[in-house]
């Protein structure tokens, strides 16, 4: 059985203005509490770039990446749990200025969600936007599926033959998709912030 981290005490009696905003951050905390201890966990996950590389090939810019994803205690409890994880990896083109703000003229968001399927045992690594999934039966492997970037491929009608650009890319866990009560955890506890650093190379082209 789970221990589980929650606060005791009085519950403040709710009257006058910002009661209902008060009541709202106790029932918050109330759901939190009914998850593990383990999913505040202390020590930090990972994610890094460990390759990328783009080029070109009948008119079009391909960009090729994997990055390095491992998850802390209190992540991997999670998804041990049922909770769904979701990464989301960042793709900018810039045009490059010498004098002036360089400007990103195209942005392309993935996102690669995991999840544990306990009567399979396996784990489940869907592309959110195309809808292509695989199973794995190591988490290892899941992970290393979900970091990887494969032949996307970046339309060039918006950038001029003449001018400089460079690509920008960075992968993160979205917070923002967690259940409300493990979302409560992964705002005050560093070992759910998981990002990379930006990292940018000129394009070739």
């Amino acid at each position: 059985m789970f221990n589980q981290v929650c606060l005791t005490g009085q519950v403040p009696a709710f009257s006058g203005a910002g009661a209902s905003r008060r009541l709202a951050v106790v029932l918050l905390l109330a759901l939190a509490c009914s998850f593990p201890v383990q999913v505040a966990a202390s020590d930090s996950g990972i994610f890094q770039l460990e390759d990328a590389h783009t080029w070109r090939t009948g008119g079009n810019d391909y960009l090729g990446a994997q990055f390095d994803i491992k998850l802390s205690s209190g992540a991997e409890e999670a998804v041990m749990n049922g909770v769904p994880l979701v990464f989301e990896f960042q793709v900018q083109v810039v045009k490059t200025h010498t004098w002036i703000w360089d400007t990103v003229d195209i942005e392309i968001n993935l996102y690669r969600q995991l999840q544990f399927h306990a009567l399979s045992k396996s784990y489940l690594v869907k592309d959110i936007s195309t809808g292509t999934q695989g199973n794995y039966h190591r988490l290892e492997d899941a992970l290393r599926a979900a970091g990887k970037i494969h032949n996307l491929s970046m339309s060039d009608q918006a950038l001029e033959p003449e001018l400089n650009y460079e690509i920008r890319l960075r992968g993160s866990l979205d917070i923002e998709s967690l259940p409300t009560p493990v979302r409560l955890i992964a705002y005050v506890s560093s070992a759910w912030d998981m990002v990379s650093k930006w990292h940018s190379w000129p394009l070739v082209r």
